[in-house]
């Protein structure tokens, strides 16, 4: 047994009944919020004929929405209910219509979903008794098509969760269900509004596949079955070292310029997260890297966030202004003097390549170093296995704490 599933099989015995302890909690909490809140269903109106269904519970003070096993907390602030991490907003009229806006984007105007309270209609959170897994291979997109894997968790009265994973992460939370063959999967995180489509096959395939992000970009699928004969999904490219010393420069959130550039000599080990405040992955990785902070007393985090709209005016105010709110929503300050966050330059990778030249590439949001002293080059890691992916979420656990420690490879 090598050392990642070693570490792998500590933190799994550690998390031994974790998310069915979650999706139970999950599930308890929308069944019983109907003591001080409204059960029903937030429905965002993709068109006239697509819509995204998300069970939650509502109150004027709070709307608290369900993908599956996780539970999004939004709060009532001037008339409208504050999306976490993201920033964004549901408004609401008296008789439940209004919309999600999207703060995130840069677009001339805002990014808007029309949406409606319907009070009273059920929603399950997750699969009381998930019952099967199924996984299918996806390619996305007629023309230089896409994949990814879609694991599907359902139960006998045909509610699903799941999530799709990547070469890079994952599509995080997927929930809704089967009828007739028919197939529907969900999410919305505050940033993501997801929605998958399909109809099984004879062959065990999926066929008539459709993939909505929000009202702004659809595409067609397929999906075959998986067996043992499957390759792996390609691991894409990863990012390498360069040889370049390890640096940066940028804003810190009062605007002031701040630069750092690494010692091996330095005893503390050093984590550089390179990511956006738009991106859900990084939030997922950002959790597990305050969870590093809190046992591991000599690691220092760096948080490089690459932000969106830093071209229109006041781009840069605004950017520091969304993360003020991110570092305040993860709360960072609980690491106040181990954990900092500076603005770096603009939502693109070709354009964080360039301003890290150590790095040869960047693969994807999020992206991260660990310094170890007197170590020779850095360990680098691409993408982010979030907690939807279950047991490669145990995997990538253990793969940080031992890179921490030094004993894992760049991956």
């Amino acid at each position: 047994m090598g050392p990642l599933w070693r570490g792998a099989l500590f933190v799994l015995l550690l998390c031994t009944g974790c998310q069915e302890a979650v999706e139970h909690t999950s599930r308890a909490t929308l069944n019983s919020s109907a003591h001080g809140g409204n059960n029903g269903v937030l429905v965002f109106h993709l068109s006239d004929s697509v819509d995204v269904r998300i069970p939650g519970s509502k109150t004027p003070e709070f709307l608290a929405l369900f993908n599956g096993a996780e539970r999004l907390d939004l709060t009532q602030q001037d008339g409208c209910y504050t999306v976490p991490v993201f920033d964004g907003s549901v408004c609401l009229n008296g008789e439940g219509h209004g919309q999600w806006t999207d703060v995130l984007r840069t677009g001339e105007d805002p990014y808007e979903v029309h949406v409606s309270w319907r009070a009273g209609e059920g929603g399950q959170a997750a699969p009381a008794h998930p019952h099967k897994e199924e996984v299918w291979r996806l390619a996305f997109g007629n023309e230089d098509p896409w994949f990814g894997d879609l694991v599907m968790r359902s139960d006998r009265d045909g509610g699903l969760t799941g999530t799709i994973e990547t070469a890079t992460g994952d599509f995080r939370y997927l929930h809704g269900s089967e009828d007739g063959g028919n197939i529907t999967l969900q999410t919305f995180d505050g940033a993501h509004l997801f929605l998958f489509s399909a109809r099984r096959s004879v062959d065990g395939g999926l066929t008539a596949g459709w993939f909505y992000s929000g009202n702004h970009y659809s595409t067609p699928f397929v999906g075959s079955a998986m067996t043992e004969e499957t390759p792996a999904l390609n691991d894409g490219m990863k990012a390498l070292w360069t040889g370049q010393p390890v640096a940066y420069s940028g804003l810190n959130l009062v605007g002031d310029s701040v630069s750092w550039n690494w010692e091996p000599t330095d005893t503390a080990v050093h984590i550089l997260s390179i990511m956006g405040s738009w991106c859900p992955n990084c939030m997922d990785e950002h959790r597990l890297l305050a969870s590093l902070l809190d046992s591991h007393p000599h690691v220092i985090v760096h948080t490089l966030a690459f932000e969106r709209g830093l071209d229109r005016e006041s781009g840069e105010k605004r950017a520091l202004n969304r993360l003020k709110a991110y570092s305040e929503s993860m709360e960072m300050w609980r690491h106040e003097g181990r954990w900092s966050i500076a603005l770096a330059g603009p939502a693109s990778k070709q354009e964080a390549q360039k301003a890290l030249p150590f790095l040869d590439r960047v693969v994807s949001f999020p992206t991260t170093l660990v310094l170890r002293p007197n170590a020779k080059e850095p360990w680098i890691h691409s993408g982010f296995n979030g907690p939807a992916t279950g047991v490669k979420h145990t995997l990538e656990q253990a793969a940080f704490v031992e890179a921490i420690s030094g004993s894992s490879e760049s991956r």
